[in-house]
């Protein structure tokens, strides 16, 4: 693996910015340090297993490329991790094993910085963390599992006030959703690339988009919307489906994915059908991307 002084440079300015919005949390220099040591590790974990197999299909590609960002500018202390593939890539094959191993090592690099950071956290009053933390996280699946298992019921009245490092493993569960997201040249989308035509591909990104709009507008407005084009019977069958709060930030995505386009660039040798077990795998990333997201990640407190 050839790092240049670039990776470093910036590697070294994200221990940085980490570190520091680790210490605006309020904790301790410990934390703050486990909390960057945490987050770094999932999203070079998520980065590297790209790297590998990239590197085992001969594909030229470059290590991770960190990205610092001020605690002022991020509530993470960076933009996230990228490599750059500077050549095709030759077969379906290879494009579904480089694109999920992403995600595969990420999930794998969050759930256990996920579950020590849960038995780090506290209960606390409900007034007290909102007056501390600022915001509210949602509970994805995969989140409310952990947190059962090693929490169990918090009561009425109380909340749970995240460790550090549990706030890096929310954010790897979060990085990972992202990544899932089946549309365009995300891994999510070199996943239903590989595994169906291109037609498939182009419908189900379009349709993330718009699912992403709705997400991002929320259910209210959108039952208020439907009673006045169609009448009050119609706006009563679509109250009946499960209500959310829209999140804009789900906006901003729809918009970048369009931006990004909706369709994919194919392989060198674009023919042929996965195994069942890599169409296995695939359902299995379905099931992680279900289990990470939330319909409203963040919100103010």
């Amino acid at each position: 693996m050839k790092v240049g002084k670039i990776h470093i440079v910036l590697f070294v300015l994200t221990v940085f910015t980490t570190f520091a919005t680790g210490l605006s949390f309020g904790g301790t220099v410990l934390s703050a340090l486990a909390f960057s040591g945490a987050l770094l590790f999932i999203l070079g974990s998520h980065e590297m297993g790209h790297y590998f197999y990239g590197r085992k299909y001969g594909v030229d590609i470059t290590p991770p490329y960190f990205i610092p960002a001020p605690p002022i500018i991020s509530p993470i202390g960076t933009f996230g991790a990228f490599i750059k593939i500077k050549s095709p890539i030759s077969t379906r094959k290879a494009l579904f094993d480089i694109g999920i191993a992403g995600p595969l090592a990420g999930i794998l690099a969050s759930v256990p910085v996920l579950i020590i950071g849960i038995k780090l956290s506290t209960i606390v009053d409900i007034a007290g963390s909102a007056g501390e933390q600022g915001l509210t996280l949602g509970s994805p699946l995969i989140f409310s599992f952990f947190s059962g298992i090693f929490i169990g019921k918090i009561p009425e009245g109380k909340d749970l006030f995240l460790h550090p490092v549990a706030f890096a493993g929310w954010v790897g569960l979060f990085v990972t959703a992202l990544n899932l997201i089946p549309s365009g040249q995300l891994d999510g989308g070199h996943i239903v690339y590989s595994l169906f035509s291109k037609k498939t591909h182009r419908i189900v990104s379009i349709a993330m988009i718009a699912l992403l709009i709705i997400f991002g507008i929320g259910t209210e407005p959108l039952f208020l919307l439907s009673q006045r084009l169609t009448g009050s019977s119609a706006g009563e069958l679509l109250s009946r489906l499960p209500e959310f709060e829209g999140w804009p930030g789900w906006i901003l995505w729809a918009v970048l994915l369009t931006f990004m386009g909706t369709k994919h660039p194919p392989t060198i040798h674009d023919e042929g059908e996965l195994d069942t077990g890599r169409k296995l795998l695939g359902f299995i990333a379905l099931l992680i991307f279900i289990g990470c997201i939330s319909p409203v990640p963040i919100k103010l407190a």
